[in-house]
């Protein structure tokens, strides 16, 4: 089995493993990790885990409306294991706060794993949480047993598991180092959500230093693309022509990331979509264990004449707003997709 060679390859590789030899073992599992993508800021709460959960839900609802069989895998290396709270799947019984993920990280084993199927139909999530904070430590010692290769524990377990994938999505933490440098030399692309505070502007600067601590396990890392996340959408109407046009935060903050990209040399777009601040609806949906666009479907709660009435308890759904959340997301993953597809066929061509 592949797992057992890659594993196995994996572990008998020691810090006096002449270089041009790890070298070629981690460039020989790029060409399987080529549809991975890490969403990171090195800044907490600028949306991480809901892009990481939203555009893997999408995926997913995507192959299944097409009658495609692919799959689509979320892997958690977020300490926090938020991922839990989105896709409701904290209450499983494979879940492990990430116990199973480490082990398999520092084995290479993807035999370790525990995948929690089916989420959603063709969704699939392997666990993070709490166990994710023993990471580095253990790092550490592996590093010191078998060198710089170690760091090629994540990417060994994906390049296993990528055939049964179309999609493979990671959640970042913001201030763990090390979970952050395994994803991202598990990673094709690097998706980073921004905000409007200074922090998150600092965040995506910080993603360059990051790029050159991993490029040397992973030279093909490439930034997909920054999104701007939890803006809200104001326009301004002309009385005349009655003609729309973006004012406010968001307009000001697109200017300046797409000018520090600029500076960058990054060739990579500042997405369209803007996911919009809806904090009532983000609520709603962590408490369900729903995905934006699934509370917008939602029909069972309570209709605030119910609750005036005296007729039903509980509190009424944003599904309106939450239906509007949806809508940014769903633009945001069809650009991603042909931004990646796109790719793929000049690649090929």
């Amino acid at each position: 089995m592949l797992a057992n060679t890659l594993a196995a390859t994996f572990k008998e590789f020691t810090r006096t493993t002449p270089r041009e030899t790890w070298y070629s073992f981690a460039l020989a599992l790029r060409p399987k990790l080529t549809r991975v993508i890490a969403d990171f800021n090195g800044k907490g709460g600028q949306g991480k885990t809901s892009v990481t959960t939203h555009l893997a839900g999408l995926f997913a609802e995507g192959q299944v409306q097409q009658g495609l069989p692919g799959r689509v895998l979320v892997v958690d290396m977020d300490p926090q294991g938020n991922t839990k709270l989105d896709l409701g799947c904290g209450g499983h019984e494979l879940f492990d706060n990430g116990t199973a993920l480490v082990e398999a990280i520092l084995s290479g084993d993807a035999s370790r794993l525990k995948i929690i199927r089916d989420v959603r139909p063709q969704l699939d999530v392997i666990p993070g949480g709490k166990a994710l904070e023993t990471i580095g430590a253990k790092m550490v010692g592996e590093a010191m047993g078998r060198g710089r290769i170690a760091w090629l524990g994540l990417a060994v377990v994906l390049a296993d598991l990528a055939d049964q994938y179309d999609w493979i999505l990671i959640d970042c933490p913001p201030t763990f180092p090390d979970p952050q440098e395994l994803a991202l030399i598990a990673a094709r692309w690097v998706l980073v959500p921004v905000s409007f505070d200074e922090g998150s502007i600092a965040g995506l600067e910080g993603v360059s230093d990051k790029f050159i601590a991993t490029e040397d396990l992973n030279p093909d890392l490439e930034l997909l693309g920054a999104v701007l996340f939890g803006f809200e959408h104001k326009y301004y109407t002309d009385k005349k022509t009655k003609e729309k046009r973006p004012v406010g935060m968001w307009v000001e903050t697109r200017s300046e990331v797409e000018a520090l990209l600029e500076k960058a040399g990054a060739d990579a777009p500042l997405f369209r979509a803007v996911i919009r601040d809806a904090r009532p609806v983000a609520k709603a949906c962590r408490a369900r264990g729903q995905l934006a666009f699934e509370l917008a479907q939602v029909t069972d709660a309570p209709k605030w004449w119910e609750i005036a009435s005296g007729k039903r308890q509980g509190r009424t759904l944003p599904t309106s707003r939450a239906e509007r959340v949806g809508e940014d997301y769903e633009d945001l993953a069809v650009e991603v997709m042909q931004r990646v597809v796109a790719i793929e066929q000049e690649e090929a061509a």
